[in-house]
């Protein structure tokens, strides 16, 4: 059976309504300002929509260069149709179409500890923890400079996402989130009855913050850009003040070592010499011999690699050390703060 395009968004959408807990409001938010038909993978073994996951584009910030990376988003199957291995064939053609499309990493963010195992499994990607996050109180201890002010917006410009890209451009580790992925955020931020601030000095803008209710009369923020210190007590002052927070808590992207460290997304290298290729452009000096093995889904990943000398090449000679995929990129990346805001996942 032949279904259009907007047949299959229809259907994914009802396979998300079935396997997710997430309000019609959200589901209106997502598939307006998220989905794409070009970024939706299906299995259809009768004819209709079984299984599904999107694979959101993202430009991440990675050593200094500008790579493209994927999210696989919503993967889920229909009750009837698990144990077939159609979540395996969805995260298969993710990886080779991302292979083919130039893309160097794949992440994605799992929903318990349960799914953080699955997706280590190789014929589920491969995956592997890499980023992390510590939970920082935003404090207002300091008197108020006089000088930042801080609103609640009722309407939001263009101004805000310009602020955003401005202050984010040269974060060393970070997926930059596009306009639609920006303003998605701040719908989802109202719906779930939160607030979106902004702080300005003599008009101009020097600070943007998404916060959203928590327990206790606690607020917990989704998005933070400052220029200083003094805007981001500007924001707990005022969350304070207007709103009656007790406390105003961060998730703070940290290193994998750092006190207090959660385990958050998990990701994979999906292009193995465009991948070390990019670390040696930062690094000339850079010398490393290494494995991959146990990628099912891009098998040309799999082989012996040699890092000197400034360049990347494939070697017939068995390092000491073979990882996975997933392995690979948490050697890079889990000692770093990677930075990934907006995913829509809390």
């Amino acid at each position: 059976m032949l279904l259009t395009p907007e047949e299959i968004k229809q259907q994914t959408r009802e396979l998300w309504r079935t396997c997710f807990q997430d309000s019609e409001e959200f589901m209106d938010i997502y598939f307006e300002d998220k989905y794409t038909d070009a970024a939706n993978i299906t299995c259809r073994p009768d004819g209709r929509v079984a299984a599904a996951a999107q694979i959101l584009p993202y430009s991440m910030k990675f050593y200094g260069s500008v790579v493209h990376a994927g999210y696989v988003s919503g993967l889920a199957t229909l009750p009837a149709y698990r144990g077939r291995g159609l979540a395996a064939q969805i995260l298969r053609e993710a990886h080779r179409r991302l292979y083919r499309q130039g893309a160097v990493l794949s992440f994605l963010i799992p929903g318990s500890e349960e799914l953080r195992r699955f997706y280590e499994d190789p014929r589920h990607g491969a995956y592997w923890t890499s980023t992390y996050r510590a939970e920082v109180r935003l404090t207002a201890d300091s008197p108020d400079d006089g000088k930042t002010e801080v609103s609640c917006p009722d309407d939001w410009s263009d101004d805000l996402y310009v602020f955003y890209r401005r202050h984010t451009v040269r974060t060393p580790f970070i997926l930059h989130a596009s306009r639609s992925d920006f303003f998605a955020a701040l719908d989802l931020c109202d719906l779930e009855g939160g607030c979106v601030l902004t702080a300005r000095r003599h008009r101009r803008m020097v600070g943007l913050c998404l916060a959203v209710p928590a327990d206790g009369g606690s607020y917990r923020v989704r998005a933070l850009c400052a220029t200083d210190d003094h805007v981001l007590q500007a924001f707990a002052r005022y969350l304070a003040n207007r709103f009656g927070a007790t406390s105003v808590c961060d998730l703070l992207a940290v290193p994998g070592s750092a006190a207090g460290a959660q385990p958050y997304a998990m990701s994979r290298v999906v292009h193995v010499e465009k991948f070390l290729r990019t670390v040696v452009l930062a690094h000339p000096g850079f010398r490393l011999h290494i494995g991959v093995d146990g990628d099912l889904d891009v098998p040309e990943n799999n082989g012996y690699y040699l890092v000197q000398d400034g360049r990347v090449s494939v070697t017939d000679r068995r390092p000491a050390n073979i990882v996975t995929p997933g392995g690979l990129a948490a050697m890079f990346l889990g000692a770093q703060p990677v930075q990934m805001r907006m995913m829509l996942d809390e």
